[in-house]
């Protein structure tokens, strides 16, 4: 099944699911295409969780549940099919194929139980030829120990986890990383790489969709996963295409979900989009939030992608605030106060290389009060 003839599937199944009836009427699925999805209206996790609420228990074709934590739900469920199952595995075995993990010994150090984490790469990797020990997390020096005895050559887990398999002895000939931050921080991937002695590569994805994007050997971005999910950057307000290079949110289609649809699910993920004859690639992968934008200078500047900038410079990512005044003669100014002894060199101008914005002044600060955006310019 080519992956038109998969999103056709998918919006065949979405239009028996109450959540997409009304926004899928008068869409025949056999003409589908996905220069088509601009016409239907996006869904938001609020969109499910309403849904959720309303019908929690699971639907008669499920295979498979998993959960992931929900403040409005306590857990948000996510159900897949048999089929469901299937088309994910088959999907990404043809990324772990093109990476040439066939023949390889892989570790699986994500969650088996409760969460997606193991299961999203495990199926997949065995269909891509590889051999997989489906160990789950924790136990670092356990995994250094069964990497070094059997052979192991490549290890899934989130980097700060591959850091103290690292400290334990670890070492591996290829991480695949997900479920954290990781290259939109700065030399946060070479500092991994030289601890495990191989390379690392990074991957996005959620529960809900499953993993939709991820680097090639290349390590320049991640990319839509092309079996995997249709990729769109949108205007958070407009809801219309960001061009490139600007910064936008990430919405998915995925195409290895029928039970519970996901058709342009706004994940709320900043990202910036290069559109290519390859595909869609993130070339800073996803590095923060849009709910909380806030316009400086006319600037659209949303506060949480500097959270990994600040890691870069050994920073506490959540340790910190910014501030917007109103400077003499009207102009705004921009502070960015810090939970730091002292500001460190270059901070202020990687900012303004990644937002597009000159930092006034930084403060440096034992305790932050207040939300994450203070904004003293009106009242």
């Amino acid at each position: 099944m080519n992956r038109t003839e998969r999103l056709q599937a998918v919006i065949r199944a979405a239009k028996e699911h109450p959540l997409y009836a009304e926004r899928l009427a008068g869409v025949d699925p056999s003409a589908f295409t996905p220069a088509d999805l601009a016409q239907i209206e996006p869904v938001t996790r609020d969109d499910w969780v309403a849904f959720l609420k309303e019908h929690p228990l699971p639907p008669a074709d499920t295979a498979l549940v998993h959960l992931t934590p929900s403040p409005l739900l306590g857990w948000m469920p996510e159900y897949l099919t048999a089929a469901d199952l299937e088309a994910q595995a088959e999907a990404l075995g043809a990324y772990f194929s093109r990476l040439g993990l066939a023949g390889k010994r892989v570790i699986v150090a994500f969650s088996y139980h409760v969460f997606a984490g193991g299961w999203l790469f495990h199926e997949a990797l065995v269909r891509a030829g590889a051999t997989v020990f489906p160990h789950g997390p924790g136990e670092a020096a356990r995994i250094a120990e069964i990497a070094q005895k059997f052979g192991f050559d490549a290890l899934v887990s989130n980097p700060s986890f591959a850091l103290k398999i690292a400290e334990a002895g670890g070492r591996f000939e290829l991480l695949l990383a997900g479920g954290e931050p990781f290259t939109s921080v700065p030399g946060y991937r070479e500092r991994v790489e030289r601890a495990i002695g191989g390379r690392a590569l990074d991957a996005y994805g959620t529960s809900e969709l499953g993993i939709v994007a991820a680097e090639t050997v290349d390590q320049d971005g991640l990319w839509e996963i092309p079996e995997m999910a249709v990729l769109e950057v949108l205007d958070p307000q407009t809801l219309e295409p960001a061009p490139d290079g600007e910064r936008g949110e990430l919405v998915v289609t995925a195409l290895s979900r029928t039970l519970m649809p996901m058709i342009r699910f706004r994940t709320g993920d900043l990202a910036i989009a290069e559109r290519t004859e390859r595909g869609l690639r993130l070339p800073r992968g996803v590095f923060g939030r849009t709910d909380t934008m806030v316009k400086v200078k006319g600037v659209k500047l949303y506060p949480t992608e500097l959270a990994p900038i600040l890691a870069g410079f050994g920073l506490d990512p959540r340790g910190f605030q910014v501030v917007v005044e109103t400077k003499e003669g009207g102009t705004d100014a921009l502070v960015l106060r810090v939970k730091a002894a002292a500001v460190p060199e270059g901070l202020a101008e990687a900012v303004r290389h990644a937002t597009g914005l000159r930092v006034d002044r930084i403060e440096t600060a034992e305790e932050l009060e207040g939300g994450l955006v203070v904004d003293r310019r009106f009242g």
